[in-house]
C-alpha cells in the first residue's frame, strides 16, 4: 500500500471515531471481494486490463457526473432519507414511469390511435 492510501485509511478511521477498522472501508472491501457486483467489477477490470481500483473509479465517475447530487441530497433531506436511499427510490420511480409510458405508447400504436402528447 502506498503511504497516501495508508494515510487516507487512517483519516477515515479517525473520522469514524478512531476505530481500528473503518466500517465504511470494511463494507467497500466486502462489496469488492464477496458480492456479485464485486465479481462483475473484477471481471470488467480483467477484461479492460486495469486494476480493480481503476475499474471502480471509472464506474463511479461515469455514473456520478450525470447525477444532480445536490438535488438528490435536498430531496433526501426533505423525505428524511439518506442520499443513497433517495437515489434508489428515484431510480425505481423512474423505471416505473418509463415502463408505463412505453406500454401506453405501444398500446396506442397497436390500437392505431394518435399518440397523446
Amino acid at each position: 500500500m502506498t503511504t497516501e492510501l495508508l494515510e487516507a485509511i487512517e483519516a477515515q478511521c479517525a473520522a469514524e471515531g478512531n476505530r481500528k477498522r473503518s466500517p465504511f472501508l470494511a463494507e467497500i472491501l466486502e462489496l469488492l471481494l464477496t458480492s456479485d457486483m464485486g465479481q462483475s467489477l473484477r471481471e470488467s477490470a480483467q477484461k479492460h486490463r486495469r486494476p480493480l481500483a481503476h475499474e471502480l473509479e471509472a464506474n463511479l465517475v461515469l455514473f456520478n457526473e450525470h447525477l444532480p447530487t445536490e438535488r438528490i441530497v435536498e430531496l433526501a433531506e426533505a423525505s428524511q432519507r439518506n442520499p443513497d436511499q433517495m437515489l434508489v427510490r428515484l431510480v425505481l420511480l423512474g423505471l416505473r414511469v418509463y415502463e408505463r409510458a412505453m406500454a401506453r405508447m405501444e398500446a396506442e400504436i397497436e390500437g392505431g390511435s394518435e399518440l397523446i402528447p
